[in-house]
């Protein structure tokens, strides 16, 4: 079974899902990296994005999380109906 997490030792992870995305842009020499973990108690999002052109640079990194379910599936909601995805 194919699993997109690793689980740590001494850990379990129940109902949990952990997707990974990456896109680099060669036009605007940018590396980007999204980490969506989502499961019963709300989601969770590490979103990275790198300077390519920078020899050296690093990867800056913000964390946010919405900790109740149905408010991350409204505000998943808009953020499809605000790009036109719905």
């Amino acid at each position: 079974m194919f699993q997109p997490y690793k689980i740590v030792p001494g850990t379990e992870i129940l109902h949990s899902t952990t997707d990974v995305y990456e896109l680099t842009n060669e036009e605007e020499e940018m590396s980007y990296r999204v980490e969506l973990q989502a499961d019963n108690a709300g989601v969770y999002i590490k979103s990275s994005e790198k300077d390519l052109a920078e020899e050296g640079s690093k990867f800056i990194t913000e964390d946010m999380s919405i900790s109740n379910k149905q408010l991350a599936i409204v505000v998943a909601k808009r953020i499809l109906e605000l790009y036109g995805e719905n």
